[in-house]
């Protein structure tokens, strides 16, 4: 019994089947989960660790030196890279795929332990997040209000919101960017505590020791157990006012006698801004492995709570990244149907039976529910790779069905049979054929699901949806379509057909004109094989050449209609002038027409998990993030929007450097700009003077735009050299002097207090006077000894002035520089080369390196997997062959093929402006296993004329005209279904279009020149044969 047999034996069975795939398949594309792309990035973990007052050099010694010794130990770790700045420590661990990163942040903090002991007292304690430092923020969170100021709102976003949101599933870090910050205040008059002998130090000490709240046991009182709980915190500002301090002698004074107490606002580092208007932000980051739009809709759900919760708060989703990815799949899945509905339409043409046409055409979406429930099943994501498959998958999968109706119809037809006997009987005779012909696709897809890296990451997904599509293919076209047109048979569609014929047979008309043609051609080249080789060799190697010189690039950018400035002012450049600057790119902004919304972040946060592209945080820095229509709203492109920027930006005074970039800019996620020349070695200063020399000759380099180092040694420090003998002799450390002076021009946080509606308010004692309003006052400074002995600095020190980095950067243990790039216009292969060509003549001393990374080093690692894979799908194919024609020469002859489609791929990537990237390579491994199904029906056709006894000659014509119909058939509905990929219909198809527009150009090329060439080599390896036959005779 065949599969057609067991369906119209069984036909309730395959109806119930068909209506559970139905509703499965729209339960899984309601509930499966979408992503913009996956995750093509390897297990990272970022260690934030706050080190206040320490340089970004201190930074590198205390801290980083030693947790990269010891990380350097993990199992699994594949690269350290570390960012110093002044207070903090950036330590990004990159893990080898497959690495479990729950258990791998649990080993980092086992190791932060082990060396607790060599690390600096005064460092907060390290952060770990399973988030790479060049993570951006999925979603940012607007609050304002007309009744609260933002010194409230800040207050009830620190202490309330954040912990919603930090607990919501999939979220890694809340970070809160602008507003003001309350503190209290108490500004020391110098003098007077210099007269009572006290200190700053001794102040903020007495406060810190009567500011407590701890338990003090318990007791039993008439058999009830009591908690002793001591409560001596202070309760208002006046507590603190009238705080006694003991003096030496006996005496004592209240704090107010010494220094002025009041409620006051943080120094602001930090403002945000919604289209212009001043708010506090919310920055969400996800977890490296958590699901982008399942997460943001997850915070929704929490942010609609918060806004019952507090009415008199304004929230505004100011960025949302599951937008874009919503839109993405919303179009992808219409240009699925226009797919279909074209598909449709082709078959229409060769099938003027309606009835027929209907049972193929619902085929379609059959499998394309099938597949859904399948993804489901083994958890895939919707995607840009997944769904970019499925689009593809539509012309490709229909020739199944195509195949078995043909064949039923031919049976019902030209033998005169019953439908239900023709249904039998065709479904049983081309079963092996069917699964044979899919089995060369499948073939050359299985290989991409055993490679590693960011081919497999990135590629897997495609081809796991390939396979699920052609599998679900051909069972339903071996069950589901022989009932259906067993069944269907029986409707007829007179007055309908009738009109469709008027079309079909015009269409008819021209194809027959074609195969004339075709049989003319053949002809001739049978009577000039030579001449026709040679053409057709010419046409392959023009064909390659031109292709090759087009350039090659990791992946297509696509338009998300977001755009990111990243700008930083001249070093010392405060907060407020750096509003100013911002202001005009604001104003720039808001006259554009097509920008839909703008949020700033100006300054910086000291506990931000977020870092900027110049990699240090400070005033003089700042982040706009801008929303644009999409691109089907908008008549110029996301590049020719940021050229017009950049010119805007560049006449705005003060401003040193400037990035203007779209988002996924890179292809690797772990990348930090496609460009990443990175010099390596033991001294900081001179990598940055090579770097600055790089970078004068990387400005010549076509197609090169936002230039800049990843820092820069322009920021002033003020060195103070210590007299050692001297501070010995007073019986001071040089620790204690400069915690002294530190406490001294900064103040320093004494405890903290609940005032009002505000909670865990600091309390920062520092001088009325600060010392850092000129170097003559810091000189002046007094340091206080224990002898009780006061000396100025300048007795004890040194001063003079350097110019330093204001970021330290570190990777695998040794000092780096990148200097940093985007590409424009021009084919990311060729910028390589020059670049090359560069490094090659700039040579460094034996200690330094200097090497190309970026996407570069994804670039090289993935041409060599796709290429492997290439070579592998051929060999597969090959080897399927041998034993279906029992032969070694057959194969090769069918094969031929495959070196065609060259010649249509060339023209259609260049005439469509694309260069050659992984979905191009993935193109050629998909059309190994699908042009040479043509051949298979023409070899197949040609062997049984020739067993037949018909001259080889006559053999070929006869098998062109025989199968002209079906091969016609097939390439024009995989043409079809892969137009909306190619057209780029869909918002973020421009990624995935090549590989399209790859298949449809070598599916033209070689089905065109299949029906000549491949009869053609037949012809000429059997007289082969036969000549060496008779040799041996």
């Amino acid at each position: 019994m065949n599969l057609g047999e067991f369906s119209l034996k069984n036909k309730y069975l395959i109806f119930s089947l068909t209506i559970a795939i139905v509703l499965f398949g729209i339960y899984s594309r309601i509930t499966i989960k979408t992503q913009l792309s996956p995750d093509t990035a390897s297990p990272m973990a970022t260690v934030i660790t706050q080190y206040p007052g320490a340089s970004a050099q201190d930074v590198v010694k205390d801290i980083i030196e030693p947790m990269e010794d010891e990380f350097g130990k993990l199992e699994g770790i594949s690269k350290i890279k570390s960012t110093a700045q002044d207070n903090r420590a950036i330590i990004q661990l990159e893990f080898e795929y497959g690495v479990n990163i729950d258990e791998a942040t649990i080993d980092i903090q086992n190791s932060i332990n082990r060396i607790k002991g060599l690390l600096p007292s005064s460092m907060k304690e390290p952060k770990i997040l399973k988030i790479s430092s060049a993570d951006k923020p999925i979603m940012t969170l607007s609050l304002s209000s007309d009744s609260l100021n933002l010194e409230m709102i800040r207050e009830i976003a620190e202490n309330k919101l954040s912990y919603v949101l930090q607990s919501t599933e999939g979220v890694a870090s809340v970070d809160i960017f602008g507003g003001y910050k309350s503190e209290i205040q108490i500004k020391l008059d110098k003098n007077k505590i210099n007269a009572y002998g006290l200190t700053i130090e001794k102040v903020a000490s007495l406060l810190s020791l009567n500011n407590i709240q701890s338990p003090g046991g318990k007791i039993i009182d008439k058999n009830k157990e009591i908690i002793i709980r001591i409560d001596e915190r202070f309760k208002s500002i006046d507590d603190i006012k009238r705080f006694r301090i003991n003096l030496k002698d006996g005496n004592f004074i209240y704090l107010d006698e010494i220094a002025d107490i009041k409620l006051s606002i943080e120094e602001l580092k930090s403002t945000y801004r919604l289209n212009g208007e001043e708010a506090i932000a919310l920055m969400i980051i996800k977890k490296s492995n958590a699901n982008t739009v399942e997460t943001i809709n997850n915070l929704k759900i929490e942010i609609e709570k918060l806004k019952l919760k507090y009415p008199h708060i304004k929230f505004k989703i100011a960025q949302d990244d599951s937008i874009f990815t919503n839109q993405m799949v919303d179009n992808m899945i219409s240009s699925v149907l226009i797919a279909i509905i074209l598909t449709i339409l082709i078959i229409i043409l060769f099938i003027s039976k309606l009835s027929e046409s209907f049972v193929v055409s619902i085929s379609m979406p059959l499998v394309f529910l099938s597949t859904l429930g399948l993804m489901k099943v083994f958890g895939m994501k919707l995607d840009l790779v997944t769904l970019s498959a499925l689009i593809l998958s539509i012309g490709i999968v229909v020739d199944d069905s195509i195949v078995v109706v043909e064949n039923v119809i031919r049976h019902y037809d030209e033998f005169n049979k019953d439908i239900v006997r023709a249904t039998i009987d065709a479904t049983g005779e081309i079963t092996l054929a069917t699964m044979a012909g899919t089995s060369t696709t499948l073939i050359v897809l299985i290989p991409l699901l055993f490679i590693e890296g960011f081919v497999g990451q990135m590629f897997g997904p495609l081809s796991t949806t390939l396979i699920f599509a052609l599998l679900t293919s051909v069972a339903i076209s071996l069950t589901i379509v022989p009932l259906f047109i067993a069944i269907f048979n029986k409707f007829k569609f007179v007055k309908l057909e009738r009109k469709i014929k008027i079309v079909t047979d015009k269409f008819g008309r021209l194809m027959d004109k074609l195969l004339d043609f075709y049989v003319k051609l053949l002809r001739k080249a049978i009577n000039y094989k030579i001449k026709t080789y040679i053409i057709i060799i010419i046409l392959m190697i023009v064909s390659v050449g031109a292709l090759f010189n087009k350039g090659i690039e990791m992946l297509p950018k696509f338009d998300s209609g977001v755009t990111y400035i990243s700008i930083e002012m001249v070093p010392g450049t405060t907060l407020e002038e750096t509003q100013m600057a911002v202001a005009y790119i604001e104003d720039i902004l808001s006259e554009e027409k097509n920008v839909i919304n703008f949020d700033t972040q100006i300054g910086y946060e000291e506990d931000s998990s977020i870092l900027s592209d110049f990699g240090v945080m400070g005033t003089n820095q700042a982040l706009i993030t801008v929303n644009l229509n999409t691109r089907k709203e908008r008549k110029e492109s996301i590049w020719e929007f940021q050229e017009r920027i950049r010119k805007k930006i560049a006449v705005i005074p003060n401003i040193q450097r400037f990035v203007v970039k779209e988002q996924g800019a890179t292809a690797s996620s772990s990348s930090q700009a496609p460009i990443d020349v990175r010099i390596s070695g033991p001294d900081q200063e001179i990598l940055y003077h090579f770097a600055s020399e790089f970078e004068c000759k990387l400005k010549n380099v076509e197609g090169i735009t936002n230039i800049y180092k990843s820092f820069n040694m322009d920021n002033l420090q003020l060195n103070i050299e210590m007299n050692k003998e001297r501070i010995q002799e007073l019986g001071l450390s040089s620790v204690e002097v400069s915690k002294q002076i530190m406490n001294a021009i900064d103040g320093m946080k004494a405890t903290s207090m609940d005032i009002g509606e505000l909670n865990d308010v600091d309390i920062r004692v520092e001088y009325m006077d600060q010392y850092n309003q000129s170097i003559e006052d810091l000189m002046d400074m007094h340091i206080n000894t224990p002898m009780g002995v006061k000396v100025p600095i300048r007795d004890i020190a040194a001063i003079n002035i350097s110019k330093r980095a204001n970021v330290v950067t570190k990777e695998d243990l040794e000092y780096t520089i990148d200097i940093l790039a985007y590409t424009h216009d021009r084919a990311f292969s060729k910028i390589v080369k020059d670049i090359n060509k560069l490094i090659a003549n700039f040579p460094l001393p034996e200690e330094y390196e200097i090497e190309l990374t970026g996407d570069q080093e994804s670039l090289s690692e993935s041409m060599r997997d796709m290429i492997f894979l290439l070579a592998l799908s051929i060999i597969f194919v090959y080897l399927l062959l041998v034993p279906q024609f029992k032969s070694f020469i057959h194969p090769i002859t069918i094969m031929a093929a495959i070196p065609l489609v060259f010649i249509g791929v060339a023209p259609a990537l260049i005439l469509t402006g694309k260069y050659i990237s992984m979905p191009v390579l993935l193109g050629f491994i998909l059309l190994a296993g699908t042009v040479i199904n043509n051949s298979i029906l023409l070899i197949d056709k040609i062997i049984v004329n020739r067993n037949n006894s018909i001259p080889i000659e006559e053999a070929v014509v006869l098998a062109v005209k025989s199968r002209y119909r079906a091969i016609m058939m097939t390439a024009l509905s995989d043409v079809a279904g892969m137009l909306p990929l190619a057209l780029q219909l869909a918002l973020g198809s421009e990624r995935f279009s090549p590989l399209a527009i790859t298949v449809i150009g070598g599916i033209i090329s070689a089905t065109f020149m299949t029906m000549v060439i491949i009869p053609l080599i037949y012809i000429s390896f059997e007289s082969i044969k036969v000549k060496i036959r008779c040799k041996f005779e």
